[in-house]
């Protein structure tokens, strides 16, 4: 019982868990509009004091219907239901990865950086385990590209509009 309501809201961060996040995007893909996720893994030097700060983060950039999620360790996550383009999610990932910066733990400024994944599902077009698998994909591709705050896509190549 007790991991189950751990998994359901995270009490370091306070964000809502790994089972809420499947079932939040299960009901926004199920829905006539489009679903955005991110995957955001933090790049951890300052211990539990980043991870409550970047779930700051998460909430001053993720407007509602969007929820952010921690899904456990270093991992978040954020849905973005109901988007008319494929840009409004990138001004989310955009918004996240400008409002990381270096964070006092223990005294020392200690750097706030994280990758961010993200990936699109037109209407009945994804899973969430398919959503989740091409974020985590767009996620492989910004960790790639170095340490410091970045971000990548998941997307068809001739898509623009999502609606």
């Amino acid at each position: 019982m007790r991991i189950n309501v751990l998994r359901r809201s995270d009490p370091l961060t306070g964000l809502a868990g790994s089972v809420r996040f499947r079932r939040f995007s299960e009901r926004a893909l199920a829905s006539p509009k489009s679903t955005a996720v991110l995957l955001i893994d933090v790049h951890r030097e300052g211990g539990d004091q980043v991870l409550v700060e970047l779930a700051r983060v998460l909430r001053s950039c993720v407007r509602k219907p969007g929820v952010p999620f921690r899904l456990g360790g270093d991992e978040f996550a954020v849905v973005l239901p109901q988007i008319n383009f494929v840009e409004q999610a990138y001004e989310v990932a955009g918004a996240i990865a400008s409002a990381l910066s270096p964070v006092i733990v223990d005294g020392r400024l200690t750097p706030l950086s994280a990758s961010i994944g993200l990936a699109v599902s037109n209407p009945g077009e994804l899973t969430h385990d398919e959503l989740v698998y091409c974020a985590e994909l767009a996620l492989r591709r910004a960790q790639q590209r170095g340490p410091e705050t970045r971000w990548a896509v998941w997307h068809e190549p001739t898509r623009r509009n999502v609606a």
